[in-house]
C-alpha cells in the first residue's frame, strides 16, 4: 500500500476512534498494555473502521489471536486477518498463511493453502514470506 494511501487510512480510522473519544495512541496503548479487553468503546470503534481500513482489521485479528481482546479467538482472529487481506494488507496475508501452516484453526496443517497465502504476501514484497515458500518448496 502506497504512503499516501496508508495515511488516509490512518486518518480515517483516527477520526473514527475520536468519534467515540478515543484516540489512537490512546487505543495502541491499550493493546500495548494488554488492558483493550477492558475498554469495550474502544473495541467497538475498531470494528466500525476496520470494514474500511486495514490497519484497525489487523489490530483486531492480532488482538484475537492473541488474546487481548478477550480470550484467545482464532476464528475471529482469521476472519479479521482475511478482512484486512482482502483491503490489501499483506501482513494479513502472511499472518492467514501462518495460520494455516499452523493449522490449529483447522484441525490440522493445510501447506496448500498456506502457500497460496505466503504467496500473496511474497507478491507484495514480505521477505517472511518468500522464505517460507523456499522452505516448503525444499
Amino acid at each position: 500500500m502506497n504512503f499516501f494511501k496508508r495515511t488516509a487510512l490512518l486518518s480515517l480510522l483516527s477520526l473514527t476512534l475520536f468519534a467515540a473519544g478515543l484516540m489512537l495512541q490512546q487505543v495502541l496503548e491499550m493493546y500495548q498494555n494488554d488492558t483493550l479487553r477492558d475498554h469495550p468503546e474502544a473495541i467497538e470503534a475498531l470494528k466500525d473502521s476496520a470494514n474500511n481500513n486495514a490497519d484497525a482489521a489487523f489490530l483486531l485479528a492480532t488482538g484475537y489471536k492473541e488474546g487481548k481482546i478477550g480470550a484467545i479467538d482464532l476464528k475471529s482472529a482469521y476472519d479479521w486477518y482475511m478482512k484486512a487481506a482482502d483491503l490489501g494488507d499483506a501482513d494479513a496475508m502472511l499472518m492467514i498463511g501462518w495460520l494455516y501452516y499452523q493449522g490449529d484453526l483447522f484441525g490440522g496443517s493445510n501447506l496448500k493453502r498456506a502457500k497460496y497465502w505466503f504467496s500473496k504476501a511474497a507478491d507484495k514484497g514480505i521477505d517472511e514470506a518468500i522464505e517460507m515458500l523456499e522452505i516448503l518448496s525444499s
